[in-house]
């Protein structure tokens, strides 16, 4: 662990309100009395950290992996397009959500955080060879106060976090030496807020061996605060210069 990270509060920091409890049907599979962790990676920056928030999760992973219209997508790197090492699925908001679970965790997010979310997006890491790279959600642009919700089906995989911020000539993209590791096993939630996505960057890294699979959810909001970020986006081409 390193010294940036905290779990205490700072003074005159706003805390969620209400509660990750059972859905108006009565068979949420959300687990009532789970405990959230809140950790300030800095005076602006926090992950709630709930372990076990769902139980079922691993019949889910089995449903989604089954049932989601996967696709594979490419990115422009580095003079030419690369196949992403993961699979991915969306689910627009407005449109219907087959996955009552889903939909259980959507109000339970947005009753606790007091936001309403947008659609659902999905990523499916098939083994330990699938992964994504350090980034940040840039495309949301609005990131001074941002929460994205994360919650893991599956195999528990490591989830790096690190500060963009960095001495002058270190590297940055490739080194995980400084970064935090959250280590979601199936059931955990991670809300990522405040200033996370402009000032810290996060992965999903390769875990060689490893034959099980992980399937994360993701639900995210920005308040449009703040200077909305120019240049591109994770998807954009990156090339070298000559």
């Amino acid at each position: 662990m390193t010294s940036e990270f905290s779990t205490s509060t700072p003074a005159g920091t706003p805390t969620p309100v209400g509660t990750a409890g059972a859905g108006a049907s009565g068979s949420s599979l959300i687990t009532p009395d789970a405990t959230f962790e809140r950790i300030w990676l800095d005076d602006r920056s926090w992950i709630d950290v709930a372990r076990n928030w769902m139980t079922g999760t691993d019949q889910l992973y089995a449903e989604l992996a089954r049932t989601l219209p996967w696709k594979q997508g490419s990115v422009w790197r580095y003079e030419r397009y690369m196949t992403e090492p993961r699979l991915t699925a969306w689910i627009a908001r407005g449109r219907p959500v087959p996955y009552p679970a889903l939909l259980d965790a959507y109000r339970a997010l947005r009753r606790r955080y007091q936001i309403d979310f947008d659609g659902f997006g999905l990523s499916w890491y098939r083994d330990g060879n699938d992964s994504v790279g350090f980034h940040r959600d840039r495309e949301m642009r609005w990131l001074d106060n941002t929460v994205i919700a994360i919650l893991t089906t599956g195999a528990r995989r490591p989830f790096l976090v690190k500060s963009r911020h960095v001495p002058a000539g270190r590297r940055i993209l490739n080194d995980d030496s400084d970064a935090r590791d959250l280590a979601p096993g199936s059931g955990d939630l991670l809300v990522l807020g405040g200033r996370c996505q402009a000032d810290w960057l996060h992965a999903v890294p390769k875990v060689p061996g490893v034959a099980e699979g992980r399937i994360s959810v993701q639900w995210r909001w920005t308040f449009r605060t703040g200077r909305p970020e120019r240049g591109p986006g994770y998807r954009a081409p990156r090339t070298f210069s000559r």
